[in-house]
């Protein structure tokens, strides 16, 4: 009964059914003490008992109950553990909420003096000066936050720090201190958003700073009409002495708000009266940019070639001749451009832009038939660049044109340097399909087959470790060494996980896991434990921090136990259920999960993306409107696996019928959007090599590639 009705608090909790787990978890805290055996796996009936007080804390905390949640956690201490610092930062939490202030301060302080290291210290120490401010003790959290700026690296957390400070001067009566301190703010950190704050204290107490500082500090903070308005008046203040960082800014500001003309106006001027300003080059790369943006590409063009022109040694002109190939490219007036790559390489030769400047000339003028020209671009590249990451490709598109000659013993030799140069990476994988099939699809289906027999495997990986480490035969590899597991951080970080403190967890754990990247022995026995827990991310990052320690070259030259830590298949009947309902490989499932999220379920991108396939809010919106499914359907559910994998595999599909069964269309569509899939397609035409090539945007053509690497080592290790 114990352990169904902890079970059951613990659901109810993860679902946020407050009242449901307070309730459940009063009655596991209600009922006669059992036996001390285990009542739910690895639990004994004291450890059920005070988790089930942590627990209930975290509920009532959810049910807006702080002052009963404190004497939870309180509770939870007193039967001993080992992340007192964790329980007594939420303890002040809960004090805190409830208006306890000065208990607050003790449970604060508590953590603050075991703090497990220096993140956890100064976040406790925030906490704790607002406690300060709280009980009006402005000394105190001064105190605190100084405390914070003695050991504080990062810029932006500094400068929010010092705004605080200066706040609570300014609330303490110091006003000429406070004020003083937003001006430092102010002079010291003008491109950090605080420093905006403190420049409208300043302002709104008519102590503002001088203009040009003042439209600074507005363009950073998003103030971008103020910033125009402060700016101008300090160039018509100033007319013959004025810094032409002032035009720059003016001019940012004014692209930020939508006017061009104004924008190119400033830009201009910046160039044509300030030339020894140090952000001349930037501003003649931001005009042209203003010209494209206008949608006048032959301006932008001609200002990129003009800056090139006027200032040849500058460590942009590279950048700017690149740009305008770009853009005629993407004007479709090929001959033009792949002339302007030729002419950016040769100009530029040892510069960033040499290497790709000759691929996409080569590569402009295959799509004109000009092979000649083409295969010269090529040769040329491989010859003088031995170490670029071109030179694959290169090496590629060599063996087509070859083929498309009738060569065909040229065409095997430059699709086997393609895989020699890279054997692993998309084109040396691309290559080594070519030369076998000319028609080859880059992301050919395979059948599943789940048969493993593991308990050998393992045993095999094992063994290899033990040799190539030159341990005592004798060694338990895949057991926790006493050292591992005695280390605080897993000691801590597994008792958060047990308590579904997962952020907190995942903490601790990634910091013993990048602690120990150059000991593979612990790295391995890190990838089982996290494995067996469910931090799979994780897991996968120390399976593939093995294999790069280790002497094999790749993946597949690992044993395969090792291979599929790396490269695994979690989430089995919930992908190939999905995979089957879609039409889908499922090794090409597996490959984009691992890409995605490394399945991790929680993963958020920068994009807002949500869940083990990544999908976005209204993405996910458009699919439960189409499927009807599920019922009261909310964005949190796309961090449910059963929900991610079905929208995700579904939206798939959905662009794969949309674009006739290309796969690479599809996961180009996926990743960068369908409009844009089309355009690129459109371009393309039928062969996907050439599609890869089209795509503008760096991330969706890296994906391809990296979807391809792993889909290669999924059908290796899985597939029959």
């Amino acid at each position: 009964a114990a352990q169904a009705r902890f079970g059951l608090g613990k659901t109810a909790l993860r679902n946020g059914d407050y009242a449901g787990a307070v309730d459940a978890l009063r009655a596991v805290l209600a009922a006669p003490a059992a036996p001390d055996r285990a009542t739910v796996p690895s639990l004994s009936q004291p450890q059920l008992v005070s988790d089930a007080h942590f627990l209930l804390a975290e509920a009532l905390v959810g049910a807006d109950r702080p002052l009963a949640a404190a004497r939870e956690y309180r509770a939870y201490l007193a039967s001993g553990t080992v992340i007192t610092p964790y329980v007594n930062q939420w303890l002040g939490d809960a004090l805190y909420a409830g208006g306890e202030y000065l208990t607050a301060t003790q449970a604060y302080s508590a953590a603050v003096a075991e703090a497990p290291d220096l993140s956890f210290q100064v976040g406790v120490r925030e906490k704790l000066a607002l406690v300060f401010v709280a009980l009006e003790d402005y000394s105190a959290a001064v105190a605190q936050y100084e405390a914070i700026l003695d050991v504080a690296q990062i810029r932006a957390y500094r400068a929010r720090i010092e705004h605080q400070v200066a706040e609570t001067l300014v609330l303490a009566g110091e006003l000429e201190a406070g004020y003083d301190r937003h001006m430092s703010v102010v002079e010291t950190y003008p491109d950090e958003y605080p420093a905006y704050l403190s420049l409208v204290e300043l302002v709104n107490a008519g102590r503002p700073p001088d203009d040009f500082l003042r439209g600074v500090v507005d363009y950073y903070g998003g103030a971008y009409w103020p910033a125009v308005e402060a700016l101008s008046r300090y160039i018509n203040a100033y007319p013959q002495t004025h810094s032409g960082d002032a035009h720059w800014y003016a001019g940012l500001s004014y692209r930020a708000l939508g006017d061009l003309n104004a924008a190119a106006d400033e830009f201009r001027m910046l160039i044509e009266t300030h030339p020894q300003n140090r952000y001349r080059g930037d501003a003649w790369m931001k005009l042209a940019e203003v010209y494209s943006g206008a949608g006048d590409v032959e301006a932008a063009i001609e200002t990129y070639r003009e800056f090139v022109e006027v200032a040849p040694d500058h460590s942009r002109a590279p950048e700017a001749l690149w740009e305008a190939a770009r853009l005629l490219e993407g004007e479709g007036d090929l001959e033009v451009a792949a002339e302007a790559y030729m002419d950016c390489h040769v100009r530029y030769p040892d510069s960033d832009y040499g290497p790709p400047a000759l691929f996409r000339s080569g590569l402009l003028s295959y799509q004109l038939e000009r092979l000649v020209d083409a295969a010269v671009a090529w040769e040329t590249l491989v010859g003088i660049y031995p170490a670029s990451s071109y030179r694959p490709a290169a090496f590629l598109w060599l063996g087509k044109l070859r083929r498309a000659q009738g060569d065909q013993e040229e065409a095997r030799s430059a699709f086997e340097q393609a895989t020699a140069a890279d054997p692993h990476s998309y084109y040396g994988l691309r290559a080594a399909e070519l030369a076998a099939d000319p028609f080859a699809e880059p992301f050919p289906p395979a059948r599943y087959d789940p048969a493993y027999d593991e308990a050998a495997a393992r045993a095999e990986a094992e063994e290899w470790l033990v040799g190539w480490l030159g341990l005592d035969d004798a060694t338990s590899v895949g057991e926790l060494s006493p050292d591992l597991a005695a280390d605080p951080r897993l000691q801590r970080g597994l008792e958060l996980w047990r308590l579904d403190r997962f952020t907190e967890a995942k903490g601790e754990l990634e910091a013993l896991r990048s602690a120990t990247r150059s000991d593979a022995l612990a790295q391995y026995q890190l990838a089982l434990l996290f494995r067996d827990i469910g931090l799979y991310r994780s897991s996968i990052l120390c399976a593939v921090r093995v294999i790069s320690l280790s002497p094999t070259v790749g993946f597949l030259d690992a044993p395969p136990f090792v291979a599929r830590l790396s490269h695994p298949t979690y989430y089995e009947d919930l992908v190939l259920e999905n995979a089957r309902l879609s039409g889908l490989d499922p090794l090409l499932v597996f490959a984009l999960v691992r890409q995605e999220s490394l399945f991790e379920s929680l993963a958020t991108s920068t994009a807002s993306a949500h869940g083990l396939m990544q999908v976005i809010p209204p993405t996910g919106a458009e699919i439960h409107a189409e499927l009807g499914w599920p019922p009261d359907y909310e964005t949190a559910d796309l961090y449910r696996p059963y929900v991610s994998l079905r929208f995700g595999t579904y939206y798939l599909a959905k662009q794969r019928d949309r674009f006739d069964g290309r796969i690479e269309v599809a996961l180009a569509a996926y990743n960068g959007g369908p409009f844009r899939a089309v355009r690129w397609l459109e371009r393309a035409g039928d062969d996907p090599d050439l599609f890869l090539e089209t795509i503008t945007l760096h991330e969706p053509r890296l994906y391809l590639q990296r979807i391809k690497e792993h889909l290669t080592v999924y059908r290796a290790l899985y597939g029959e």
